[in-house]
């Protein structure tokens, strides 16, 4: 749920477009966290200003700047708590959504 503020603010709507775009990235894919070989289910987590942002399912914590740190992942999930967990286990992209999409190619 985002509460948006009655007289327009730059710093929420430069929030808000970011916690869309990091939305956007992870819709129909897992994620990695960094260059890790686990993939993690994805669910939104609280963030600033009523914004929610992608995370891993599990909890999984991760140190850093925060943007750039999670990459959306088009693998099947291999985290042992994501897939221990009822609820990671129903965020988790699986079957064909998990697929490379298609390049655009010219006819």
């Amino acid at each position: 749920m985002t509460t948006e503020p009655l007289i327009p603010d730059p710093l929420y709507t430069g929030l808000s477009s970011l916690a869309s775009q990091e939305a956007t990235r992870f819709t129909d894919r897992n994620l990695r966290v960094r260059r890790s070989p686990v993939v993690h289910a994805v669910r939104m987590t609280p963030w600033v200003a009523g914004l929610t942002m992608p995370a891993p399912a599990c909890g999984q914590g991760w140190s850093g700047p925060g943007a750039g740190e999670l990459h959306p992942a088009a693998e099947p999930v291999t985290c042992g708590h994501c897939l221990s967990s009822a609820e990671a286990r129903a965020a988790a992209v699986t079957g064909s959504a998990v697929t490379q999409p298609p390049l655009p190619f010219p006819a």
